[in-house]
């Protein structure tokens, strides 16, 4: 009816009345219903490429653009909904290559939302390359935090028996009495200007030097403890028997015998144990000076 009325003007001016009474017509819905709206309505024009349909998603104040290109083409290129809309229908075809490339560009204009858009190319190739993923490959976010989340309680958790463990082993007070990484971590992924990177990597290396030299150490366990019970060793017990020479009517057998028995009556478990810590202890040492070089 509005083009009928308007037979008679030129086709800019029966284009920007068309714009005028749909904008009017937006008005009058809801915001956040005036995307369905126009979906609706480009349903039912489907000649969008038309000139009649040009002023439809006309921007108010769009900025003047060269000759070549047309209304259509403008309004749509000015309206974010319809260029939304039209990358999400071509991204099942698009390669994951080329969806990395699009997120890294979005991000680059400032649509960032937590999601792949809001990581630099440099830690999603790191990210990919720890996982054993091919490059370019997506990823899922929701299940990498979740995944994260989870890691993140062992790796507290087994920190803190770490400490505990090593405590118990050094038989030293300078131990710290608990881990801090859970509170440093959270410090440094909220912002926090008191927490930097590089106390992050500090405290993970030293979380990793501790926890792997332990580790190492259960290998060190029975050669500690074999060395704890040499001196029990028959040979060991002749060497002596015999560095103090012979005894008239008592054969070395005997006296060996009864060495052994005297050693065994003064065995103390908690000392030799102590003995084997204390042994462990200067492998850890050792070790994570070496691994801190």
């Amino acid at each position: 009816m509005l083009q009928a009325d308007l037979s008679e003007e030129d086709a800019a001016s029966r284009r920007e009345h068309v714009a005028e009474e749909i904008r009017a017509a937006l008005e009058k819905i809801v915001p956040q219903d005036r995307e369905k709206f126009l979906e609706a309505l480009e349903e039912r024009f489907p000649a969008w490429e038309s000139e009649e349909m040009g002023g439809m998603r006309k921007s108010v104040g769009a900025q003047a653009t060269p000759a070549t290109v047309s209304p259509t083409d403008l309004a749509e290129f000015n309206d974010p909904g319809f260029l939304v809309r039209q990358l999400a229908k071509v991204a099942g075809s698009m390669t994951p290559a080329q969806r990395v490339s699009a997120a890294e560009q979005l991000s680059q204009a400032g649509f960032t939302t937590g999601g792949a858009a809001g990581v630099s190319a440099e830690c999603m190739d790191r990210l990919r390359a720890s996982l054993q993923v091919a490059p370019g490959a997506p990823v899922d976010f929701e299940r990498l935090v979740s995944v994260m989340g989870q890691l993140l309680e062992k790796v507290f958790s087994i920190d803190e028996i770490a400490i505990r463990n090593w405590k118990q082993i050094s038989q030293s007070g300078r131990a710290r009495g608990r881990s801090v990484m859970a509170g440093l971590l959270g410090q440094y992924l909220t912002n926090d200007q008191a927490v930097g990177s590089s106390q992050v990597t500090e405290e993970l290396e030293s979380f990793r030097r501790l926890s792997a030299s332990l580790l190492l150490a259960l290998s060190q366990t029975g050669q500690s403890a074999y060395q704890q019970m040499r001196k029990y060793h028959p040979d060991e017990i002749e060497g002596v028997i015999r560095t103090e020479g012979s005894k008239v009517l008592v054969s070395n057998e005997v006296r060996c015998w009864r060495r052994y028995r005297e050693m065994a009556e003064t065995l103390d478990p908690a000392q030799v144990e102590s003995e084997v810590l204390r042994s462990l202890a200067g492998f850890v040492n050792d070790w994570m000076s070496r691994q801190s070089r």
